[in-house]
Parts: C-alpha cells; sequence; structure tokens
C-alpha cells in the first residue's frame, strides 16, 4: 500500500484545515490546487468537500471552468461573532512597526487608522488604549523616500488584486533613457528597505515561460497607468527556488563562504536559504553553503564582512571578488 503524501495530518486535521480555508479567504480554488495545498489526492479531497458540505453546514459553489473543477464558499448569512484579543492586535502593529518608516505618510496614515478600526473587536473596549500603544521601533538603513510614490503604490497595488495590465515609466539605473514598459504585476517584495513589484511582460503572458519576468524598483518608477486589460493568475516558476539569497531570481548556484569566530555568532543565528548548511570549524569559525541566485548580491555581501568573511565557492565568482579586491585597493591607496 502506497504511503499517504502527509504521513503526519490526519484527516480530521485536513477536514478542518479545508473549512478554514474556504470560510477566511473567500477565493475560488480548483481541485488539483487544494490536492496540492494538502498533499493528498484528488479523490481525497472530494470527500473532504462531501463531508464539510453534510456535517459542517458550509455551502460551496462549484463549476468546471478550464477543463478543471473549482470550489467557493458561498457567503454567510449571517457573520460570526468573531472577537480580537490584546495580544492578536498588538501583533498586528508588531507587523506594522516593521515597516512602517517605508510607507508615505498618507499610507502610514490609512494604515494606522485600519489597525484602530480593529479595535472594535475588542471584547473589553477598556483595553483599546494599552492594545493600540506601540512598543516597538524600526531602525532603518539607507531607507528608501517613498513620499513621491504614493500613486504608483495604490496603483500597483490595485493592479496586483484585479489582475490588470499596467504602463510603468522606468527609470533603471544602468540606462541613460526612462523607457515605457507594459506588464502584469503579480506579487510586492520588500527588501532591504525598498519596495519592489515582481511583474510578467505582457508580450510573455500567452506562455508560462519566466524568462518574461522583471523585479522593478517602485523608487525608479516614474509613471504606473493601470489598463483596463486582464490577465490570468501567475503562477512562479516551481524551478525557482524562493527561499534562496538574492532579491533578482537568476539560475541558482551554489555558495561557500568561512566565516572567523567573531562574525560566525552572526551568520549562525540567520537564515542564508532554505537548504543552507552550517559546518563548525576549529576555533570557533563556521562555514556556511548556501543557495543564491544573484551573483552580485553575493559578491557585496562578502565584502560586507570584509576580512571576516572569505569566499571558497563558486571559483569563478571568487576570481571575480579578487579582481574587483585589486580596483579596491588601488581606489584606496594613499
Amino acid at each position: 500500500m502506497p504511503n499517504k503524501k502527509n504521513p503526519y495530518a490526519s484527516s480530521g486535521q485536513k477536514v478542518i484545515g479545508l473549512y478554514a480555508l474556504f470560510l477566511f479567504t473567500g477565493r475560488s480554488y480548483s481541485l488539483p490546487r487544494l490536492a496540492e495545498l494538502f498533499e493528498c489526492s484528488k479523490q481525497t479531497i472530494l470527500r473532504m468537500v462531501e463531508q464539510i458540505e453534510m456535517n459542517h453546514r458550509l455551502e460551496l459553489d462549484t463549476w468546471f471552468e478550464g477543463g478543471r473543477k473549482w470550489y467557493r464558499a458561498r457567503p454567510l448569512p449571517a457573520r460570526p461573532n468573531v472577537t480580537l484579543s490584546v495580544s492578536d492586535l498588538q501583533q498586528l502593529l508588531l507587523c506594522r512597526d516593521m515597516v512602517w518608516r517605508m510607507f508615505p505618510a498618507a499610507l502610514r496614515a490609512r494604515l494606522g487608522e485600519t489597525i484602530e478600526k480593529t479595535a472594535v473587536l475588542l471584547p473589553d473596549y477598556e483595553e483599546r488604549g494599552a492594545a493600540l500603544d506601540s512598543v516597538t521601533h524600526s531602525q532603518p538603513k539607507g531607507m528608501v523616500d517613498y513620499s513621491q510614490h504614493q500613486e504608483m503604490l495604490d496603483a500597483l497595488l490595485r493592479a496586483i488584486r484585479e489582475r490588470r495590465v499596467c504602463e510603468i515609466r522606468y527609470r533603471a539605473p544602468e540606462r541613460a533613457k526612462v523607457r515605457q514598459l507594459r506588464v502584469a504585476p503579480y506579487r510586492f517584495i520588500v527588501f532591504r528597505e525598498g519596495f519592489y513589484a515582481r511583474c510578467r511582460l505582457a508580450s510573455a503572458l500567452a506562455g508560462s515561460d519566466p524568462a518574461g519576468d522583471r523585479t522593478l524598483a517602485v523608487h525608479r518608477m516614474r509613471e504606473v497607468s493601470v489598463t483596463e486589460e486582464r490577465f490570468e493568475p501567475i503562477k512562479e516558476d516551481g524551478g525557482l527556488d524562493e527561499e534562496a539569497f538574492g532579491l533578482a531570481r537568476e539560475a541558482s548556484f551554489r555558495v561557500v563562504v568561512d566565516f572567523i569566530p567573531k562574525a560566525a555568532a552572526y551568520v549562525r543565528e540567520r537564515v542564508w536559504s532554505g537548504d543552507q548548511e552550517i559546518r563548525e570549524l576549529p576555533g570557533g569559525g563556521v562555514t556556511l553553503a548556501f543557495t543564491a541566485t544573484s551573483r552580485p548580491e553575493v559578491l557585496a555581501w562578502v565584502l560586507s564582512f570584509g576580512g571576516e568573511a572569505t569566499l571558497r565557492a563558486p571559483a569563478d565568482l571568487r576570481e571575480e571578488l579578487v579582481a574587483r579586491l585589486r580596483v579596491m585597493t588601488e581606489a584606496h591607496r594613499v
């Protein structure tokens, strides 16, 4: 008898998880997608759906589209009686405060008002004041000023939510002139105190080749116009390691770096890629092996450690690093 795809989740746990997914997200899911999410067969999903409809009083709409069966929960006739705890609200504040300084003033105000409105869900109104007290301070380094990009952020959020193609005037640092791009933005990325939009070129929407994808810095956009043209949901390339080191999504490669004891604690405390390996060295140092997708970012990162890090692999990147160090040495000669 073949092993279950997920032997550690009971059938009851999966039914509860499926019920919560339908109830709280309000989204449509295809049968293959549900089987993928719950790591089980399509037949198991069908049995779980039948159990939910019979025993949990949640009505589902079903239909066929694109050769697949789809499911979505019908709106409840009455909203559930939901409350938030002080701890829940403070966790929302923590998430807000971690990126608070990056937002333009208008967006900060809107976000603050939204969180304040959730305070009405506290069971004890007397706790509202204490629950909204922020205890987090963000200490940014090299933060981008987004005060002039409020309209662009709003337009991109709308385009991603409604899956609309955008026309973007963009000034890349390596180009002398602003160029016009027609893209389908499908994800926001926060990286080193900066906002980026992951987009697929409109000309590449007909296929599924991620070579038509671009990561565009919001602060380099000069204008964003949302068009009436819509696009189908974009599935990112499963061959790319989303947990790899680097913002640029290029071909992945393995990196090996040695660190002296002074930097070892810093390296041990962080996750550099989902498949990283850390090996202890005699004397207290460590060797870190991880997957990356951007050569320039790895070079800059290793250089940031000064003499505390030694790049071992890949060999060609090590040679590039040595050449870069020669240039730096010449530039700093007195």
